[in-house]
């Protein structure tokens, strides 16, 4: 038997026609209002997770600040300088309160909480870095040994702490890698002729690249420069030859001139008859 085929009313129809597009948004809307729920739990969870670890936190710092004050009170008469410190002469003391930059404690003796607080000595007198020696390829593909010393100074110490961290290995390499490049620049003649040039370029390139981190370097000097026993044996004919060569030159220019000097006094007598002929 065949199905008997179902025909949709007409008011059905044209009424499903007329509510569609509600019937679109309101499912929009409860789709959009489940996804909200689903994400917004899981934030406001873990804002309150966070919420409670800076509270854990803040009030363990509390503790510590509390007991580091009564190390304080209570070390004093028994001779205790635990929460003493020296900054000398020259010198600035940087203090970190729980891990930041907190003030700067200027020469002489402060106090400080040691449960909390952490002090940095830093030196700003002049210092000297001796730069290990170092082989360089010139310009004229020759190799050269160069050692140096670099002095400098701390401008800033806040900078120097927490812009670059060991700031004096990363100056000994600078001063390194800068020395390589200025005189490899350069022949090896104009090295030996025009070292007061390549210590000023040196020392501008360096200071230049330490300013961001507080230092200023003052000046970079050239100390020795070595070169291969063959190179000084080839470079001491060079020498010697040209030693020779001005020699000659100056006994060629002497007789010329003592010639030049007899011709004239030939040329004198000559004209004078009552000459003594020699």
């Amino acid at each position: 038997v065949a199905p008997r085929s179902v025909q949709r009313s007409p008011c059905l129809s044209s009424a499903a026609e007329h509510w569609r597009p509600e019937l679109v948004m309101m499912a929009a809307l409860f789709v959009g209002i489940a996804e909200k729920r689903r994400f917004r739990l899981p934030a406001v969870a873990l804002s309150a997770k966070k919420e409670a670890k800076e509270t854990k936190e803040a009030f363990s710092n509390k503790i510590r600040t509390f007991f580091g004050r009564v190390y304080s009170l209570f070390s004093l008469p028994f001779g205790g300088a635990g929460n003493f410190t020296q900054v000398d002469q020259g010198s600035v003391g940087v203090v970190l309160r729980f891990g930041k930059f907190d003030r700067m404690l200027d020469p002489g003796r402060h106090q400080f909480n040691v449960a909390v607080e952490k002090v940095m000595v830093v030196p700003l007198k002049i210092a000297c870095i001796d730069v290990q020696p170092q082989m360089v390829m010139t310009k004229d593909n020759l190799t050269v040994t160069i050692d140096a010393v670099c002095f400098y100074r701390v401008l800033d110490a806040t900078k120097v702490l927490f812009e670059v961290q060991n700031y004096q290995q990363a100056l000994s390499n600078l001063v390194q890698v800068t020395m390589r490049t200025v005189v490899g620049e350069n022949d090896l003649s104009e090295i030996f002729a025009q070292r007061p040039r390549l210590n000023a370029r040196i020392t501008e390139l360096i200071d230049a690249a330490t300013g961001p981190w507080g230092i200023e370097v003052s000046q970079v000097e050239l100390k020795e420069v070595q070169i291969q026993q063959s190179m000084q044996r080839a470079l001491a004919a060079v020498a010697e030859a040209q030693q020779e060569a001005e020699a000659k030159l100056i006994q060629a220019r002497a007789q010329r001139e003592s010639a030049s000097i007899l011709a004239e006094a030939s040329k004198a007598m000559g004209n004078d008859a009552a000459a003594l002929q020699l």
